[in-house]
């Protein structure tokens, strides 16, 4: 009897040694690991990071939703994870998050050179990479994420949203453009492709861009624009407010993904206000809107509800959920338009850039200010300052950078 207690305190004891260490949940043939799990992938030669939060509740035999969760300049998807809600939220609905890491890189950016974190959102970027640096591929990498989570977990693949802050932001928007045939819906905060280049979709989607009225000026952290000044700021070009920002956004999302125009706006003045805009041709695969939502007392930050009155996570989520993955594609007309659009090379250039027609150009400041313009198949840009620059073409603007 002796024997047979102190065998049985041997199989117990590491239960209750580890129990508390490891939270895992057996549903399948797999075991899974709940909570914070760091994971690594080779892509192209990086070893890439990331983390993934499984909720304690999730299912193996039921299939989940997949949010993604991009970091802003500087940042890491550990960063987010400790501070930013959704791991909290995850809980709660029962979805699981990846906090991807953005790679270090040696960048030109605000008039002087840094080492940072950065998503690879080129050619719209506000910054360039320092001589000898490459920029990794990022979509890539986001992509192999999604089928090794489908791998591990049971990923309901018409449910994978992605949300990004800041420089996560603009990343996001790109993703808007060049994952829509994986994702249902995109976030994007305080950060977005604003820069007017001309993109095809793989397929129109809904997406949600949104950023606090202190979000501008010396360190982004304002004086408060007023709520009420939302319509001015999305319908008139070359406000002096962050060059317009918010009016370039706004467009370029209605020509990217082909929306009307015109739009409603609601919300309270002392709080949030939130304009909508819907597709100019409803119909089959047009289950889409984009929304454009000023928070007040907001500067460069993520809310999370403690940190600021408005629950970004909570508010994003019901809103993406609403959505699931439709197998909608760019029309032939809109692949037509893409290919006939005039090309030059290269960019950057610190010399000369060619087209591949004979053209009529502007070359203008981020203000919208011509600088110079001409008609031919090349231009001197040798006597330019390093600097972003507006090429107009063809009614067109693309984003032209001198080095």
């Amino acid at each position: 009897m002796k024997s047979n207690l102190f065998y049985l305190i041997l199989f117990l004891l590491p239960l209750s040694i580890f129990g508390n260490s490891i939270n895992t949940s057996i549903n399948s043939h797999n075991a899974c690991v709940n909570g914070k799990l760091k994971k690594t992938i080779l892509v192209d030669g990086f070893t890439r990071e990331y983390i993934i939060h499984v909720p304690v509740i999730y299912d193996h035999s039921i299939q989940v939703p997949l949010v993604f969760m991009l970091h802003g300049t500087g940042g890491s998807g550990d960063d987010f994870y400790e501070n930013h809600g959704w791991k909290e939220l995850s809980e709660e609905e029962n979805f699981i998050v990846v906090y991807p890491s953005a790679l270090r890189y040696r960048i030109f950016t605000d008039g002087e050179n840094k080492t940072i974190t950065k998503w690879n959102t080129s050619p719209d970027a506000e910054w360039v990479f320092q001589a000898g640096e490459t920029g990794a591929d990022d979509i890539k990498f986001l992509r192999r994420i999604i089928e090794e989570m489908k791998q591990d977990y049971k990923i309901d693949a018409k449910r994978i949203y992605l949300n990004g802050f800041s420089n996560g932001g603009a990343m996001a928007s790109k993703c808007a453009v060049e994952m829509s045939d994986v994702l249902a819906a995109v976030a994007e905060n305080a950060a977005s492709y604003y820069i007017d280049t001309v993109y095809i979709p793989k397929r129109k989607l809904p997406v949600l861009f949104q950023v606090g009225n202190k979000d501008y000026g010396p360190g982004n952290i304002g004086p408060e624009i007023p709520l009420i000044y939302l319509d001015t700021l999305l319908s008139q070009a070359g406000i002096p407010i962050q060059n317009g920002k918010h009016f370039r956004i706004a467009n370029n999302h209605i020509r990217n993904f082909n929306l009307q125009s015109s739009y409603t706006i609601v919300g309270d003045t002392n709080q949030v206000v939130v304009a909508t805009y819907l597709p100019k041709n409803p119909g089959p695969g047009t289950g889409y809107e984009f929304k454009f939502i000023l928070v007040k007392a907001l500067a460069h930050a993520y809310p999370n509800g403690e940190n600021h009155f408005f629950d970004a996570p909570k508010v994003h989520w019901n809103w993406m959920q609403k959505f699931m993955l439709e197998n909608t594609v760019a029309t032939k007309d809109e692949k037509n338009e893409a290919l006939e659009l005039v090309s030059f090379y290269p960019n950057p250039s610190q010399n000369k850039i060619q087209f591949d027609t004979m053209t009529e150009w502007n070359i203008m400041n981020l203000n919208g200010e011509s600088i110079k313009n001409g008609f031919g198949n090349e231009i001197d840009i040798s006597n330019l300052p390093p600097a972003i620059y507006f090429l107009k073409m063809e009614n067109k603007l693309r984003k032209l950078i001198k080095n």
